[in-house]
């Protein structure tokens, strides 16, 4: 079997990357409504001019995904290479260029999706055509099916994308490993750099908080205010952590971490997975990476909608508060209601669950995709180390994960000093990303798609 060279010329690819990032941008994909047939359809040209085995499936009027195919000999199963190319709302007005011009300014590239995920679709997409090309040649053999999806409407549920798929094409998705977004960055502690890939996800449940009281004349104050006593029960929410749980993701970023400290803090920062001493020891971490491994430890509860009263001189018989509740993995959403009623302990606050709730997923670390991923990284920032990491938050991993598949979420990005982490800019205000990152996730991608599929 011959060796698999995806990249030949990194730097011509990674032009070809801006060139189909700079494309995907000017794509206005925004969700809602959506409307990803423009993304689609440019990456559908793509594959047609190429000859490439592609399906196009559209869900709803412009709600439309895109899967292709490029066949190994089928030694191992396949690898799926995933994105999604719906993107979310902008304040035009915080913006200094256009959001949708996929403009270059200062060696960034500027657009909504720059970061959250055209960017990862643009490398995919490059380093697919290439293997696509030269297994066209005869230059390159690949010991699995190399496979592409680019979904709609993961910013709003996965309802028109990757949720419709599982359900009514599960055999486009029938591979052994996935890699997503969700990790891949890079954070700098102790004078290292840490490349977190994302083995396993939160779950998600929204709680609704409904506070009852005495109605009554806003002239007559008296303790059975609804509004007071949903007040109280939010502070309680929010004024300390939640019980602490340790996964097997969480233990093995924190034994990273205590090889970038020096004596004591190395013996001493594994004691944050401690009840009793993890809040102390988090309170002499940097706050960015104290809130991150806060988040990593606990189911978390952020409220987020206040509704209460209506008229200024009435007092309210109810108030509600909605709560974003993200679940550990292993935890479910009455596990997760329990420990909010231990915490308020207040019987006129209700703790409902509301709407589709999502376990939490963790998935093995110890994997050949995990092996290439760590070798891709020593072969290009030698220095740097790397860990297993657990995503606070959720993204289409978790309808694949379920059906047995090994998803990472792994877009590698190195950090930029004097600019905020390429993380940071997702959903932000002048989103973008570093032609040199672009470059430099290519080559990682590279050695880890050419060592998993030879």
């Amino acid at each position: 079997m011959r060796d698999i060279h995806i990249v030949d010329s990194t730097e011509e690819l990674a032009a070809e990357a801006v060139k189909h990032l700079q494309a995907l941008l000017r794509c206005e994909t925004v969700n809602p409504p959506g409307n990803e047939s423009t993304a689609i359809e440019y990456i559908r040209s793509q594959f047609e001019a190429e000859g490439i085995e592609y399906r196009v499936l559209e869900v709803a009027p412009g709600r439309v995904n895109i899967w292709a195919r490029i066949r190994g000999n089928g030694t191992k199963r396949p690898l799926l290479l995933l994105s999604h190319v719906d993107v979310v709302p902008v304040e035009r007005e915080h913006w200094s260029v256009d959001p949708f011009g996929g403009t270059i300014h200062n060696g960034y590239i500027y657009g909504r999706g720059a970061v959250d995920t055209k960017s990862l679709t643009a490398k995919e997409l490059t380093l697919f055509l290439h293997a696509a090309r030269q297994a066209k040649a005869g230059e390159m053999t690949l010991s699995r099916d190399l496979i592409f999806l680019a979904v709609a409407d993961e910013e709003q549920g996965g309802t028109y994308g990757m949720g419709w798929i599982v359900k009514n094409a599960p055999e486009l998705i029938d591979v052994e490993y996935a890699l997503n977004e969700g990790g891949g960055f890079a954070v700098e502690v102790g004078g290292k750099r840490i490349y977190v890939c994302s083995t396993a996800e939160k779950g998600s449940a929204l709680i609704k908080l409904r506070a009852t009281g005495d109605p009554g004349h806003g002239s007559v104050p008296h303790q059975r205010n609804a509004i007071s006593c949903l007040a109280n029960a939010v502070r309680r929410v929010s004024l300390a952590p939640l019980p602490l749980h340790v996964t097997a993701t969480a233990r093995a970023l924190i034994a990273t971490l205590a090889q970038t400290q020096k004596q004591p803090q190395q013996s001493l920062l594994p004691l944050v997975l401690k009840p009793l001493l993890s809040e102390s020891l988090l309170g002499t971490l940097d706050t960015y990476i104290a809130d991150a491994l806060r988040a990593m430890l606990h189911n978390t509860a952020s409220p987020t909608l206040l509704q209460a009263g209506y008229a200024s001189n009435v007092i309210p018989g109810e108030a509600t508060a909605t709560l974003d509740g993200r679940l550990l993995p292993g935890q479910t959403p009455e596990m997760f209601v329990a420990e909010l009623r231990r915490r308020i302990a207040d019987p006129n606050v209700a703790v409902e669950v509301e709407g589709v709730t999502f376990n939490g997923h963790e998935c093995e670390q110890d994997t050949e995709l995990f092996t290439a991923i760590r070798d891709a990284l020593a072969m290009h920032d030698p220095e740097a180390l790397v860990s297993p990491y657990l995503l606070p938050a959720m993204t289409d991993s978790r309808f694949l994960v379920p059906r047995g598949i090994i998803a990472y979420g792994f877009d590698p990005m190195m950090p930029e000093p004097g600019w905020p982490s390429p993380q940071q800019m997702a959903h932000g205000h002048d989103e973008r990303i570093s032609v040199a990152n672009v470059a430099f996730g290519l080559r990682v991608l590279q050695r880890v798609i050419t060592q998993i599929s030879a």
